[in-house]
C-alpha cells in the first residue's frame, strides 16, 4: 500500500511541474492529463518490477529445491523441502514446486506413511529427475 501511495505522490508531483513547463490558458487540462498519464505509467512499472522480482525469487527457489532434490534421491515431502530452504516463503516454495513439477523437472508420487503410534498418512514425495 505504502508503495502505491508514494507511486500517487510522484504522479501528483509531476502532474505540480506543468504549470511551469506549458504556461498556457489551459493549465487544467494539462495538469490532469499529466497526473493521469504519469499514474498509469508509474503503476504499469512498479507491476512490472513486482512481477520480475517474483519470478527471480520462484527461478532462485527453484535452483535451490533442485539442488536439495540431488543431495536426497529418495526424495523429500514439501515440509521437508520447505524447512530446508535458506530462505522458506510459502507461496515461493510453492509456486517453484509447481513449475519443476510442470515443467518435469522434479518427479513426484504419493507414499504411505505410519508415525508412531501407527496411524498411517499419505504423502506427496518429490525427486528429482535424472536424465
Amino acid at each position: 500500500m505504502d508503495s502505491y501511495l508514494a507511486i500517487f505522490s510522484l504522479a501528483l508531483a509531476i502532474a505540480g511541474l506543468v504549470p511551469i513547463l506549458f504556461p498556457s490558458t489551459r493549465v487544467r487540462l494539462w495538469t490532469v492529463t499529466a497526473a493521469a498519464l504519469s499514474l498509469v505509467v508509474l503503476i504499469g512499472i512498479y507491476q512490472a518490477y513486482e512481477e520480475y522480482s517474483e519470478r527471480k525469487a520462484v527461478r532462485t527457489v527453484e535452483e535451490e529445491i533442485r539442488g536439495l532434490l540431488t543431495k536426497n534421491e529418495k526424495g523429500m515431502t514439501f515440509e521437508q523441502i520447505y524447512e530446508n530452504l535458506y530462505y522458506p516463503n510459502f507461496s515461493t516454495a510453492n509456486a517453484a514446486i509447481d513449475g519443476l513439477v510442470g515443467e518435469g523437472r522434479v518427479l513426484n508420487d504419493k507414499i504411505e506413511v505410519a508415525d508412531k503410534d501407527g496411524v498411517k498418512y499419505v504423502v506427496r514425495r518429490f525427486y528429482r529427475r535424472f536424465d
